[in-house]
């Protein structure tokens, strides 16, 4: 499978089709966006959102607001496109065009979520915290922002 990150700009396309993703019960679970969420993320300066291509095809979204050396990630799938590597070949791409300002990634995931806990953990992210529901993991980036191989 041919996985691609492709940034979104305003007005793209595939925006309605990430909204509809961004509905499916399992992933509105997990992901609650504003109404004008994917302004905010192709006007705001600091954030770095990119659709995933799977074969051509939109199938979910990587977002990264950066805050000074740190990036802090919202992540997923469609249900359909998961447990096929898409999420972890996606975020190792993604952490290869993080800019060179930032050394530490950062991800807050619910702590119900287990196959992004498990994917998290694969990467070699560690739990820093936790804050109600949410288990903060971070990872520091090398000098080539190479994440863990696995």
């Amino acid at each position: 499978m041919q996985i691609e990150l492709v940034r979104l700009v305003k007005g793209d396309p595939d925006i309605g089709e990430l909204i509809r993703i961004e509905h499916e019960p399992s992933v509105s679970r997990y992901v609650h966006s504003a109404d004008n969420f994917f302004d905010y993320v192709t006007e705001t300066e600091g954030v770095y959102y990119h659709k995933i291509m799977a074969d051509g095809v939109t199938v979910g979204g990587i977002q990264g607001d950066i805050n000074g050396d740190i990036i802090y990630l919202g992540v997923y799938v469609s249900e359909r496109y998961r447990r096929l590597g898409i999420m972890e070949e996606s975020l190792r791409k993604y952490f290869s065009m993080i800019p060179r300002c930032v050394n530490t990634i950062e991800v807050s995931i619910e702590d119900t979520n287990i196959p992004s806990l498990q994917l998290f953990r694969k990467l070699g992210f560690e739990a820093v915290g936790q804050e109600q529901k949410l288990i903060i993991y971070r990872f520091r980036l090398n000098e080539q922002n190479q994440i863990g191989t696995v």
